[in-house]
């Protein structure tokens, strides 16, 4: 009887993960009709599966033609689809850009597939990365806690602010404890309430973040001032960004520069190593338009 108990548990026991990416997926839709695979988890996903990691992407679609266009794109591309759930009472996401300065601001619809991600019962070992859109609603919280709750893995978090989606409650919640945050100058500001902030007095500000919230590293991007890591897992700068040979516009430039990051963290490079070579990569995701390239040549680091 020991034997046979044993025997279902391991039937049983939660599917191992070393890499998983938790949070939406969505076409950004761009003055002038053209509709760009998107969101933020999906784009780091993208990345991480061009580079070589095959990630777990845990998300939701709707029983619609966009969410079939999306699984599409993802068995086309090699990721695997056991995170993705299809949900038939919710259509899939979709956010207007509008590009104001060559900087977007996002019209986000709500409520959407990704709004209601069940828990696909795996335990993930390594890094689980995951951002706040996502967490809008009670149901993904409580998913991604039930995740988190059976895996060792470290979490990454994405701040990434999107007013009035993201309120400073729930960013200042999955702020504590994280092993790394991730956040822009701007953020950082607005989170630490210091308007006049800038990237060069950066450090004490870092350290009051980390401090006030127990972080343990902080990833922080500034754009064309360039980016910096500081913790425990050393300290790196990158200071001016590298420059950007034919600027289309910068969507999902933040999201490369994390992809390429979680890429050096789990392959050991140093701090330096990471911020140079994802300065490097953003400045090419710049001349995209849109996020996501279709050319795996392109993801070459």
């Amino acid at each position: 009887m020991a034997s046979t108990s044993e025997n279902e548990s391991s039937e049983n026991a939660p599917q191992s993960q070393p890499l998983a990416v938790f949070g939406e997926v969505l076409f950004d839709c761009f003055p002038g009709g053209k509709r760009v695979l998107g969101g933020a988890p999906f784009n780091v996903a993208w990345a991480l599966q061009a580079f070589g990691l095959e990630p777990l992407f845990i998300s939701a679609v709707g029983k619609d033609d966009p969410g079939h266009a999306i699984m599409e794109r993802m068995l086309d591309w090699g990721m695997a689809r056991g995170g993705l759930h299809v949900d038939a009472a919710h259509t899939t996401g979709e956010v207007q850009v509008e590009l104001v300065d060559n900087e977007p601001r996002y019209d986000i619809c709500s409520p959407r597939a990704w709004d209601a991600i069940p828990d696909p019962s795996i335990c993930v070992s390594g890094l689980i990365y995951h951002g706040s859109l996502a967490l809008r609603s009670r149901m993904n919280q409580v998913t991604l806690r039930t995740i988190l709750e059976r895996s060792p893995a470290g979490r990454f978090y994405d701040v990434n602010l999107r007013p009035p989606h993201t309120p400073f409650e729930l960013v200042k919640t999955w702020m504590t404890g994280a092993e790394w945050v991730k956040l822009n100058l701007d953020e950082l500001r607005e989170v630490l309430r210091e308007p006049k902030l800038v990237f060069g007095d950066h450090d004490d500000a870092v350290d009051e973040l980390r401090e006030r919230y127990s972080i343990r590293n902080v990833l922080l991007t500034a754009g064309s001032d360039g980016a910096a890591i500081r913790g425990l897992y050393g300290s790196g700068l990158l200071q001016p960004a590298p420059r950007v040979e034919q600027f289309a516009d910068t969507v999902g430039a933040g999201d490369s520069f994390t992809a390429v990051t979680l890429y050096g963290i789990l392959s050991g490079w140093t701090a330096d190593e990471i911020v140079d070579r994802a300065g490097k990569f953003a400045a090419k995701v710049c001349g995209l338009n849109g996020a996501t390239s279709e050319s795996r040549e392109f993801y070459q680091i």
